[in-house]
């Protein structure tokens, strides 16, 4: 049987050659996120910054499925806002992958995982708002950048009982990692909230439709291989992109 290729973003650097010579231009990710998919049965690629849009779409339309992962800050221009105190470092370049990715995902109804930042702009990118800084923009106290290793668990999430998340934990309450400043504000008409903290920041979002889409805030790449409930994710995705992928070869497409 053919593993489902999954595509995985990340960050566009410039990273110092060890030889004389200008910067060179990289795709920054940690393993976590593809061994998390190549543990739950897909098959991983990281995908670079092409030059030729029609390229980047060409290559979505070959995903059968897609992590947006963590990273830095979304443009808030992208949601109609202006920067304000607080807001970090954007990847203009990367927000444009992504916005392009996820209409391409959308379009062929194929499925999305996304963790952290990606979360947030699945978010955006459907229409939604962002706070940009929690600290100054959120009425709660709990802390959302911890300060303990990327394997602990910070907080409390509740789940939606017969939530996708919920059914991957099986249970409606969990604890989990947080590395984030920005959170969900407004929420897109396509996505419902399924996950919240214990003071009402929405931590899970779902699709509302038949496009299988599932995101979360914490990191589920650096918990799964101790944490059953982190790594269901994972094997959410892979199953949804393999049922795409059937329904697609029965169609003839």
């Amino acid at each position: 049987m053919t593993r489902p290729l999954i595509g995985l973003t990340g960050s566009h650097e410039l990273r110092q050659s060890a030889v004389p010579g200008v910067p060179l231009q990289a795709v920054m990710l940690t393993d976590d996120y593809a061994r998390g998919v190549e543990r739950a049965g897909g098959l991983p690629v990281v995908l670079p910054y092409l030059a030729d849009e029609e390229s980047a779409i060409e290559l979505g339309m070959r995903l059968d499925g897609l992590v947006l992962t963590g990273g830095n800050d979304v443009d808030p221009n992208l949601y109609g806002q202006e920067p304000l105190q607080g807001l970090g470092t954007l990847e203009p370049e990367r927000d444009r992958l992504e916005m392009l990715l996820v209409q391409v995902m959308r379009r062929e109804q194929k499925p999305v995982l996304g963790i952290c930042r990606g979360m947030q702009m699945l978010n955006v990118a459907l229409g939604g708002t962002l706070y940009q800084d929690l600290p100054r923009q959120w009425k709660g106290k709990i802390q959302h950048s911890q300060k303990a290793p990327r394997n602990a668990y910070a907080h409390t999430v509740k789940l939606k009982p017969g939530s996708r998340v919920a059914q991957c934990y099986g249970k409606t309450a969990i604890r989990v990692n947080s590395f984030h400043h920005q959170a969900v504000k407004d929420l897109a008409p396509l996505l419902k909230p399924v996950g919240w903290d214990s003071e009402g920041l929405v931590e899970a979002v779902e699709s509302e439709g038949r496009w299988p889409i599932v995101a979360v805030q914490w990191h589920p790449e650096n918990l799964w291989r101790e944490d059953e409930g982190a790594l269901a994710l994972f094997h959410w995705l892979v199953e949804a992109a393999a049922s795409r992928a059937a329904d697609l070869a029965s169609s003839g497409m």
